[in-house]
């Protein structure tokens, strides 16, 4: 119709505005869309439909929603209207924008349109103007489809790029500027895949117009902004510095996914030429020739060329694109050279690091992998098709140029990124710190200066001249092996070509020399970019304080000077050891260079030297002001003082004494600055002075600074450690006097420190000592020094002594010069031993003149009057210590202290006193009380004396000079040394035979005295070899030695080994019955003992067991001696062989008897020597034993011997070489089973199977066995067979091919037996087994693989098979390859599966059984993992049914299953197996239905068969078209969805969630246009479903579902609550709903109504006339004042929120019917009536029922009885009230079946006809019947002349084919 409207011919002036409202509203349609763009422009242009033309044109643009064809024409269309007005153009660019909302693709499509049309013939002016609209609407993706669209245009045989360049010139400039350039330049790079891309002719065209346009886009974002801020910059000013760092920013991460395309994406396009390639990836980094960028188009203009490149090229570079550069140079199929590569990267980094700036990063690097990837650029290779001689390693080499250009390109990173790659190249790369180094200090020279040490120079000169060396030989011997392989030329060093390109490439070896143009390229990078600033500017890492420190020592730093005096201005910046060490090399300096004459000096030296005294100043000012001033803190003054305080305990000199000076430099001036202000010092403080005027910066100044208190420790600590270093007396005197005074002594730890420092300096320093303390030099300095001394010592006696009251409780220590004291009064203290002897040395100094106060008190602690001294005890062993050595006690002697000379002499030996008396320096007054001594030691032992003196004419010689001297005493001693005494030389010797002790009595004597037994035949051998070898030796047996009956022992064996030889031996003789009573001995429960006893005395058993062992050997062929004395062997060795007992010479000599014995014998038979070997191994797993014995087996055999021996034996033979790991065990097979298979006889045939298997078999029970019930356990013992396990498998297939035909038994047994356990453990399986079952699989015969079927399956079967085995096997029979060979390979589309597995009923349980087995093993896993696995065992399940019979088999036998197990684990199995199967054969009624129903896990199962299905009705009941064929299918879903609900409950709450999900997004329209697209009608539906869904719905696992639907109705009454009297059936049926919900689960519904009950509470309030949502609010009051919360309640807490729920329920929402309510009816539809009385009644029945359609329930059987009705009217009536009643209610839909197949089979045509007309609604009701009735009327159609094919049709289009139920 409007396409004839519109095609009449008419002026234009007579198109009304109705049309034009009637085709804005049917533009939904696609064809009303493209006629009505059509004309738009005109309607536009008429002034009379302006209004409906722009109406129109936005519907058009809101309705494009498909994207078709039609769309795209009208889109077409629409870009080609021309409008002029600017409102009409303001309306077009609105409806522009709901284009591009309408429909995701429109925005690619109207991008594409309108640059297309630009570019013809047919311009569209407002071109631009829409693009412009179009960017700003979609800012990130309208740039990506624009470079789509020049990407298709650069496609084109001809050439666009001209043409595409002016083209986005002209872009650009029209949207003035915005646009997203990166976006737009990814986009250009963005690897295509259509067809025409692939295909495309000119593909390196294409790539380099890319490139070429990505370069005019990059200088197209100079924008008028970027420019002034770029000419600013240029001019030193800083303005709208923000745009140009956007800017910058922006090319650099173009570049970036510039030179990511052309790595990544260009190679895969097209194989480019080496120039093209490079010339692109130049020209994307702007460094190709200036011409490439303007050539085409002369743009950009000439006065702005160079400034746009500049630009360009002049910003950062960002970490990957120098990454992927570096690895583009390194990749072999990219043609970028690696010297090439180099150059580039090396050109941008130092490009980059000219724009630094402090607001922008030019250069960041985060990755330190940078470092190799450089240095591989570098690595030369030689040629590859040169071969190199074998095992020649050629040498890690460089070329030289790259090496040399790469260190300064690192440099430059290292220096812009210093706390990852500046630090990574400090500790790893000593070459480029060595650069580093270099520009820091700004010396250039080789060796560094920062070497000062000049064995350090000489030392790296060397060595750098030696790798010169090695670096030559190499490269000269790596040339000529080159040269060798091609050209056959010696290689000299005049005619090498390779010594001047390569160098060694050892990044982290040591330092390299570098070439001198290298220095000056690195000297010039650090006068542009000012390298050494940034990397002393870097406090972490501290590059600066590392060189500082580490060159402490030097003299000279000239650099440091330079980097202060370049800091001018910014001291603050270098960190203030930086300071320190600059302030104390400018002292340095000025010390060396002296007072000058000033007269010498020229004009511009004064002048330096004033800056230099102006520098100096400013830096003591500036570190005084860190110390003194207002803003010092802890952190500053610990750290400057810490700088110089660490410098005094130096071990040079000069570093020392500088250090002073610079203490006493920024001290000093603070204490003269506040001197005034000062209290007058003390008297004692003044005398100090005097003594050590140069240390008042420690004793006086450094006490006063403000934040002292801070540093005390350090300084105290410091100080300690400086008195061991120092050498000169003053220094250490000031250091002493300071640690007395200001050391922290509040803790014991630093106080005990302190006093062991000083304790070492006294008695170590003797030096020291001596030149403080002598007597011409002792002034008042030494006396304060002694003061301080002995306040030290005497504040940490009394810190250290306790009082007798306390326990005596001390601390044991590992040390020992650790001492404990107590004294005689009580008190104890425990001190190092030096301090002790440090407190006695400092009382041998006699006390200081100042006060001796402290040294009495010291004198009194350790040398009491009248009392005993101390004693001491050792910490570690509390043993008597001696706390006054010899040379501690001449040092008393010597000492003028009476009372310290007295307690020194105090219990001296002779020989002490001899020693002393000889000692120089001794006092008189102490040389008289020597010799007063020795006169007493005369009188009490003159003989001891006499024998201590060496040379009596020297010591009477001594004697008389001491009494020259004035020493009193000595006469008694001169005159027994003056005596002229006869020698007495036998007094001298006497001791000597005294010295050599007799031998002890009786011990020569044993063996003469003791006759040797003769041992009889009758002898008991048992006892007389418990005897030599007791198990508990008695005391009382202690004095009688064992060795005669050895002796006698040994003497009778070697008798009958002499007649044994001869040939006449006795029988039994007395070895034999030596070597059985050894026998019994060793298997009682004493062996062990025995063994152990006599492996203590092998003196005794190492005899015996040589002469049975030779006994043996003179007796070979007695084979009972030989096994026996084995076995003796084996039980001796097991005994012994433990981790407690050591090797002896008996398990030595054991050990070689036996290999001996093994490798000797002979092996005459194979039984016996298999019974020798199972000996041998299990007695001891000795490996060199078995396998000597295992080769003269497999000897013996190889040489022919049949092979007769029983399974058993060669089992445990097997078994035991398994365990012992032995190399011949694969020999061993091979022999035995090859000489078994020879024998004729069928049981030895079969002979290797059974041991095979039961080896196997063994494994099995092992690792499974019920000892070893943990996993530990099990992973022990799998490691039985370890590697053999393979071996054995593999001998078995070769045995028997089909696994399972030789011993069926025992190899089923292998295969599918279970371990006894449960759980998890039960389930673990043998790593062989599934090798073997598709062995098994494969290449069994049918006929076995039916027997192994039938056995799995049978009743009879085993009862402890492996499940999981089990259904293993039978899956792979089913697809073993060989049944579907020679099968059509196309597999049809709808064939049928064919049933390959055969099984009966019974053997069908058995497999249900075998599944739910496995399951039941799993369950501990979780029910989640049995349910997975029980899924993946279904198909096999189904595959086995034949049709629904014996799928409904399986479910009565899991019915009864259920009712037999329960709840149990088996029970749960069950249920989930038989929901499994329901799932999948819905078709199957089961039994007991309410088993599924209790069934938990529906929801989460992933496959249901009828999922498609439900999905298609419930997605057909949210239809919201308003046609009539879709008002037809909403009900026939409707129908469908109700029938299910009743039918199969479980499969459509599965859907709940997407019901949920399609409620939501409705509620939001209004009102009227709710009602209209059928939304309300949608609600109703989905409530009614969910009425028939309960009380199932209401299970807690629906919940979430549940309570998001009855959100949406509580939205839907809300957002609707003006309207409530056309809701007035849904807000009914949802109070009903609710009322149930609360009745069936109070603690759920409750819950969600006091969440939600504020919005019910106003929907109440709005609408008063809602008495039953009053109702509801009225009794859920009681329980929501009650405050429970809706979780964790108790059964209590339960019963009262139902009893708080009754309320709810007891209102009568509606008064339910009754039978005598609709009595009246009734009666009046009863027979007989007049046709217009039962008319009437039917109407008013259907009235009724509109409203409840529950009342059709009462007139169930007058209604079938009408249906059949001769009356049209009845008739129709009663089938449409029947179908009503069916649709409320589906489950009685059977009870009309009987009554619909009369009508269909009535004679009567009429009723026919009815009831055909109804037949597609009430087969979907019916649909378990569904068949029987399409069958009827299928008859009825053939046999009644009526033609049914339509509605047939029409059913099995509603039922879809697909629902058979």
């Amino acid at each position: 119709m409007l396409r004839d409207q519109l095609n009449r011919r008419q002026p234009i002036d007579n198109v009304s505005r109705n049309l034009l409202r009637l085709l804005t509203a049917t533009c939904g349609y696609k064809e009303v869309r493209l006629l009505a763009v059509q004309r738009l422009e005109m309607w536009l242009q008429n002034p009379k439909l302006t209004r409906p033309a722009q109406d129109l044109l936005m519907s058009v643009c809101m309705n494009c929603n498909s994207h078709g064809p039609e769309d795209m024409d009208a889109i077409s269309h629409l870009i080609k209207i021309r409008l002029k007005p600017k409102v009409l153009l303001n309306h077009y660019m609105l409806c522009i924008r709901e284009l591009l909302n309408a429909h995701k693709d429109n925005l690619g499509t109207t991008i594409k349109f309108v640059i297309f049309n630009e570019l013809s013939n047919a311009r569209n002016p407002n071109n631009m103007q829409i693009l412009y609209t179009v960017l700003q609407h979609s800012s990130e993706l309208a740039p990506k489809f624009l470079a789509m669209v020049f990407q298709d245009l650069l496609t084109n045989k001809d050439d666009y790029l001209r043409a595409s360049r002016a083209l986005l010139r002209e872009i650009i400039k029209q949207t003035k500027h915005e646009i997203n350039f990166q976006a737009f330049c990814l986009g250009l790079m963005q690897e295509r895949k259509e067809p025409q891309y692939l295909e495309m002719e000119f593909k390196e065209r294409f790539v380099v117009h890319i490139t070429d346009v990505l370069a005019v886009s990059m200088m197209l974002g100079i924008t008028a902004q970027v420019k002034e801020a770029g000419v600013a910059w240029d001019k030193g000013e800083k303005r709208n510095l923000e745009v140009l760092r956007t800017f910058q920013n922006q090319i650099a991460a173009i570049q970036r996914d510039a030179v990511w395309w052309l790595h990544t994406v260009v190679p895969s396009i097209s194989k480019l030429a080496p120039k093209d390639y490079v010339h692109c990836l130049h020209k994307v980094l702007f460094t190709e020739q200036p011409e490439t960028y303007y050539k085409w188009d002369n743009w950009p203009p000439e006065s702005d060329r160079n400034f746009f490149l500049r630009l360009c090229s002049e910003v950062p570079i960002l970490e990957d694109t120098l990454m992927r550069i570096l690895v583009i140079g390194l990749s072999r199929e990219l043609p970028l050279g690696p010297a090439d590569a180099m150059e580039l990267a090396d050109h941008l980094v130092k490009r980059a690091a000219a724009v630094q700036a402090d607001d922008v990063e030019v250069l960041k690097v985060e990755r330190i992998q940078l470092i190799d990837a450089v240095l591989n650029l570098c690595t030369y290779h030689h040629p590859e098709n040169i071969q190199l001689p074998p095992g020649y390693q050629p040498p890690n080499l460089a070329i030289s140029t790259l090496y040399w250009k790469a260190w300064p390109l690192l440099l430059v990173v290292a220096a812009f990124n210093p706390e990852n790659i500046g630090l990574a190249a400090w500790e790893e790369y000593p070459t480029l710190k060595m650069l580093m180094e270099m520009v820091m200090t700004n010396n250039y020279s080789y060796p560094p200066c920062t070497l000062t040490d000049e064995e350090t120079r000489t030392e790296m000169i060397n060595r750098e001249l030696q790798i010169s060396q090695r670096e030559k030989q190499e490269i000269l011997a790596f040339e000529g092996h080159l040269a060798a392989a091609s050209t056959k030329q010696t290689i000299t060093e005049s005619s090498s070509l390779l010594l001047s390109q390569l160098t060694s490439l050892d990044p982290q070896g040591p330092p390299r020399r570098p070439p001198p143009h290298i220095l000056d390229q690195v000297k010039a990078l650090n006068q542009s970019l000012r390298l050494g600033h940034l990397l002393c500017r870097s406090r972490n890492p501290d590059f600066l304080l590392h060189i500082i420190q580490r060159q402490a020592s030097s003299q000279s730093m000239p650099w440091l000077a330079d980097l202060v005096q370049s800091s001018e201005g910014s001291l603050d910046v270098l960190p203030v050891q930086c300071l320190c060490e600059f302030l104390l090399h400018d002292a340095a300096d000025a010390s060396a260079s002296g007072e000058e004459d000033d007269e010498g000096e020229s004009r511009e030296q004064k002048a330096k030297k004033r800056q230099r005294q102006q520098k100096q100043r400013q830096l003591l000012g500036r570190l005084q002001d860190l110390l003194l001033g207002p803003k010092a803190d802890e952190q500053t003054t610990c750290e400057v003082l810490d700088y110089f305080l660490r410098r005094l305990g130096s071990s040079q000199v000069a570093s020392r004494v500088l250090a002073m000076k610079g203490l006493s430099l920024v001290l000093s001036e603070g204490g003269l600055r506040d001197k005034e202000e000062k209290e007058p010092p003390m008297e004692e403080e003044v005398g100090e002075a005097d003594a050590l005027q140069g240390y008042q910066w420690l004793l006086r100044d450094l006490p006063r600074l403000p934040l002292f208190d801070s540093v005390r420790t350090t300084t105290a600590l410091a100080l300690q450690q400086a008195i061991h270093m120092e050498t000169d007396p003053q220094t250490i005197s000031a250091y002493l006097i300071y640690l007395s005074q200001h050391t922290p002594v509040e803790e014991q730890g630093p106080h005990s420190d302190l006093a062991l420092d000083v304790a070492r300096l006294v008695v170590e320093r003797s030096t020291i000592m001596a030149h403080l303390f002598s007597k011409p030099s002792c002034s008042t300095a030494s006396d304060a020094v002694l003061s301080a001394l002995l306040s030290v010592f005497s504040r940490y006696v009394r810190c250290m002594r306790k009082s007798k009251e306390g326990e005596e409780v001390y601390s044991w220590s590992e040390s020992q010069d650790q001492v404990f004291l107590r004294w005689t009064s009580g008190e104890t203290a425990t001190m190092h031993i030096l301090v002790v002897h440090a407190m006695v040395i400092l009382l041998t100094l006699g006390p200081p003149r100042a006060g001796d106060g402290e040294f009495h008190e010291l004198l009194d602690i350790w040398f009491p009057e009248k009392k005993p001294l101390p004693t001491a005890f050792l910490v570690d062993t509390s043993e008597e210590a001696l706390l006054l050595p010899d040379w501690l006690k001449l040092r008393m002697i010597r000492s003028e202290v009476p009372r310290l000379v007295d307690a020194a002499l105090q219990d001296l030996e002779p020989q002490q006193l001899l020693l002393f008396v000889q000692s120089f320096g001794i006092p008189v007054s102490s040389m008289s009380k020597l010799l007063q001594y020795l006169d007493q030691a005369v009188a009490q032992d003159p003989q001891t004396l006499e024998q201590n003196i060496m040379d009596k004419n020297y010591m009477a010689h001594l004697v008389e000079v001491q009494h020259e001297r004035g020493a009193s005493g000595g006469q008694t001693f001169h005159s027994l040394l003056t005596a002229s005494l006869p020698p007495r030389r036998d007094s001298t010797e006497a001791p000597k035979p005294e010295s050599s002790p007799e031998p002890p009595p009786g011990q020569g004597r044993t063996r003469a005295g003791t006759q040797v037994p003769v041992l009889g035949p009758e002898d008991d051998l048992a006892g007389i070899f418990l005897q030599i070898f007791p198990l508990s030796p008695d005391p009382r047996w202690q004095s009688s030695s064992p060795r005669p009956l050895a002796l006698a022992l040994q003497q009778a064996l070697g008798q009958e080994l002499a007649r044994v030889r001869q040939g006449n031996p006795e029988v039994p003789g007395i070895t034999v019955r030596l070597l059985q009573a050894m026998a019994t001995l060793l298997s009682s429960p004493h062996g062990g003992t025995l063994a152990l006893a006599m492996r203590h005395s092998h003196f005794l058993s190492c005899p015996l067991m040589r002469q049975l062992y030779q006994y043996q050997r003179a007796v070979p062929q007695d084979t009972g001696f030989s096994s026996l004395f084995l076995k003796v062997l084996m039980q001796i060795l097991q005994w012994l062989d433990s981790p407690a007992v050591e090797d002896g010479p008996l398990q030595a000599q054991l050990k070689m008897f036996a290999t001996r014995y093994s490798a000797r014998r002979r092996i005459s038979d194979v039984r016996s020597g298999l019974l020798h070997l199972a000996e041998a191994l299990s007695f001891h797993h000795d490996l060199e034993v078995a396998n000597s014995t295992v080769r003269a087996v497999i000897a013996t055999l190889r040489s022919g011997e049949k092979c007769t021996v029983e399974p058993e034996l060669i089992s445990k033979v097997l078994r035991g070489l398994i365990e012992v790991r032995s190399p011949h065990l694969e020999e061993l097979l091979t022999v035995l089973f090859s000489a078994t298979a020879d024998t004729s006889c069928p049981s030895s045939a079969s002979g290797p199977i059974v041991v095979v298997s039961s080896l196997l078999l063994q494994e099995k029970d092992e690792l499974l066995g019920p000892s070893k019930q943990d996993v530990e356990g099990a992973g022990v013992e799998t490691m039985r067979l370890g590697p053999a396990s393979g071996l054995l498998v593999d001998w078995l297939e070769t045995l028997d091919p089909e696994v399972v035909s030789s011993c069926p038994d025992l190899q089923r047994k292998l295969l599918f037996s279970r371990r006894k356990g449960k759980g998890h453990m039960s389930a673990q399986v043998l790593s062989f087994r599934p090798y073997l079952l598709a062995l098994l699989t494969h290449q069994a015969s049918w006929s076995t693989l039916h027997r192994c079927i039938r056995v799995l399956l049978g009743k009879s079967r085993e009862q402890r098979l492996d499940p999981s085995a089990s259904l293993d096997f039978l899956w792979a029979c089913i697809h073993v390859p060989r049944i579907w060979q020679g099968r059509d390979q196309r597999t049809p589309q709808k064939r049928r599966e064919e049933l390959v597995l055969h099984v009966q009923g019974p053997e069908l349980l058995s497999l249900v059984d075998l599944i739910l087995s496995e399951a039941e093993t799993r369950s501990q896993d979780g029910d989640s993992a049995a349910r997975t696995l029980i899924q993946t065992r279904l198909p096999l399940l189904l595959s086995c049914c034949r049709g629904n019979e014996s799928v409904g088999k399986v479910a009565e036998h899991l019915t009864s299953c259920i009712q037999q197990w329960g709840d149990s684990v088996l029970g749960q199995r069950c249920r989930d197996l038989l929901l499994q199967l329901y799932l999948q054969r819905p078709e199957v009624r089961v039994p007991v239905p309410e088993v599924l129903l209790q069934s938990e896990g529906a929801t989460s199962s992933s496959i249901c068969k009828l999922d498609g299905l439900i999905h298609r009705f419930i997605t057909l009941l949210a239809d919201t078209s308003d046609s009539r064929s879709s008002e037809s299918r909403v009900a026939d879903a409707n129908m469908a969805c109700r029938k299910l609900a009743v039918a199969h409950p479980i499969l459509l709450l599965r859907h709940l969630p997407m019901i949920a999900a399609l409620l939501h997004g409705r509620t939001h329209l209004n009102f009227q246009e709710f009602r209209q697209q059928n939304h309300l009608a949608f609600f109703l539906h989905v409530l009614g479903i969910l009425e028939l869904l309960q009380p199932r719905v209401f299970q807690s696992e629906h919940q979430g579902a549940l309570w998001d639907c009855l959100r949406s109705f509580i939205r839907l009454l809300l957002n609707y609550r003006k309207s409530s009297r056309h809701l007035a059936p849904f807000i009914s049926k949802f109070v009903q709903f609710i009322h149930k919900y609360v009745a069936c689960s109070a603690p759920a519904a409750v819950a969600f109504l006091q969440k939600h009950a504020e919005p019910l509470h106003d929907l109440s309030f709005d609408n008063s006339d809602l008495v039953m949502l009053k109702s509801l609010l009225a009794g859920l009051s009681l329980p929501s004042r009650d405050g429970r919360t809706d979780q964790g309640l108790d059964e209590e807490g339960e019963d009262e929120r139902s009893a708080g729920s009754l309320p709810l329920v007891s209102v009568s929402l509606s008064t339910p019917l009754t039978v005598a309510d609709v009595a009246p009816h009734m009666k009046r539809l009863s027979r007989g009536q007049a046709v217009e009385d039962v008319l009437e009644t039917l109407s008013d029945i259907d009235e009724m029922s509109r409203r409840r359609p529950e009342v059709l329930g009462f007139f169930s059987t007058n209604l079938q009885r009408l249906m059949s009705s001769a009356e049209e009217s009845c008739r129709n009536l009663a089938f449409s009230l029947a179908l009503r009643s069916i649709q409320n209610n589906p489950s009685i839909a059977a009870d009309f079946l009987p009554t619909f197949m009369y009508c269909l089979g009535s004679r009567d045509f009429e009723v026919v006809q009815t009831a055909l007309r109804n037949l597609p609604e009430y087969t979907l009701l019916c649909q378990e019947h569904a068949a029987l009735l399409l069958h009827r009327a299928f008859l009825v159609g053939m046999y009644g002349q009526i033609d049914t094919s339509a509605q047939i049709s029409e059913a099995l289009k509603i039922l879809h084919m697909e629902a058979v139920m």
